[in-house]
């Protein structure tokens, strides 16, 4: 008898364990949408689009982690057209916060993609006046947010934080040393006892009198080392864990990812280790060594990036199995389901006919296919 969990479906895992002990709990989760809320979108509906149990909007004894908070946000900006998700009165439209994007990418240093964030941001709106206050030591990033009534501002600064931190992370490639964050709020609390701050890694002062990121002066001096519009798409395609300390790249199992899905659009499916380790400007054994340093092999991961694409299309479409088959590559009806089922230890048929219904799995194959298709 197959497991129940499928380990090809990125959603099935948080299906078949609905409860966590640890995360951002869904009174948390529900404050976040609450800028949508207000602006008529259903907050139900935008976390299944985000291939989320929508029951956890709410509930104090459910959460969702670090990657699903990723995609959620950008759920979140993408019904509003809002990079802040309805949190202040003027909305900053995709397009501008793309526009502030190629403005950090085309700095050199931290200290000045920095600078030119605060300008751009300055120029955007006066609901939010950004500002560097420098000693010393220590530069102190100051964010003053005018949110609307009947939104949590608190929860708002501490995504805005956590947004900053994580973006200038990856721009230079490590995280950055923080040496302390100021928040006006007091520390959240919630009953899962997950600490929403402790990411930072660094002294917290609650119920400060302003909110501010203190940076390393050092760290100001620090170059880029990510610095094309592909590299960042490729880093948001990678879908972040934002309770992670930043590792400021991409893992080698996300690279090899990245680079057999390019494949996969061209429908080669079975390129092998040597040319993806030439397209990633390595050597076939270097790979190898650093893909087991993930607890990854490179088969392994070829394997699943086909068995998942196979899987959406039987979940998303109603092509029959043979169809599906030659999509994903293979000329015999017979070949495609053996290799089906050592994938998923279930026939094409019955994997179909088990998960058709479950809107939840059928929402984040329909993401996959998307991403994998350019559909």
């Amino acid at each position: 008898m197959a497991d129940s969990t499928d380990p090809l479906d990125p959603a099935s895992n948080a299906a078949a364990e609905p409860e966590r002990p640890a995360g951002l709990d869904g009174v948390a989760v529900a404050a976040l949408l609450r800028g949508a809320a207000l602006k008529r979108q259903d907050p139900h509906d935008l976390l299944r689009k985000a291939a989320i149990d929508p029951s956890v909007h709410g509930d104090p004894h459910r959460s969702i982690d670090g990657r699903e908070l990723f995609r959620l946000v950008q759920q979140i900006q993408l019904a509003l057209d809002d990079a802040y998700i309805g949190f202040l009165a003027e909305r900053c439209r995709l397009a501008l916060e793309m526009e502030r994007t190629l403005a950090h990418l085309h700095c050199e240093t931290f200290g000045e993609s920095l600078r030119v964030s605060i300008r751009f941001t300055q120029a955007l709106s006066a609901e939010i006046g950004p500002q560097l206050v420098e000693d010393r030591a220590v530069v102190k990033h100051v964010c003053v947010y005018h949110t609307i009534d009947g939104v949590d501002r608190d929860i708002f600064v501490w995504l805005r934080f956590v947004w900053i931190f994580h973006l200038f992370s990856w721009l230079i490639g490590r995280p950055l040393r923080l040496r302390g964050v100021y928040v006006r709020g007091p520390r959240p609390v919630q009953a899962n006892g997950f600490d929403r701050f402790a990411l930072f890694g660094c002294p917290i002062h609650y119920n400060a009198p302003i909110d501010a990121l203190c940076y390393d002066r050092k760290d100001l001096g620090a170059r880029l080392v990510h610095g094309t519009l592909a590299e960042y798409r490729d880093h948001e395609a990678s879908n972040p864990d934002w309770f992670a300390t930043p590792s400021g790249g991409l893992t080698w199992r996300a690279r090899t990812e990245h680079a057999l899905v390019d494949f996969q659009r061209s429908e080669t499916w079975s390129p092998s280790i040597e040319t993806i380790a030439g397209r990633l400007r390595s050597q076939p054994r270097r790979l190898r060594r650093d893909l087991a340093r993930e607890g990854e092999s490179f088969q392994q991961i070829r394997t699943r990036l086909r068995g998942e694409l196979a899987a959406a299309y039987l979940l998303v479409t109603d092509l029959p199995i043979t169809m599906v088959g030659y999509r994903v590559g293979f000329s015999e009806p017979g070949s495609f389901t053996r290799n089906f089922v050592e994938w998923a230890g279930m026939t094409p048929s019955d994997y179909r006919a088990r998960y058709k219904s479950e809107n939840a799995r059928v929402t984040a194959a329909t993401m996959l296919l998307t991403e994998r298709t350019n559909s």
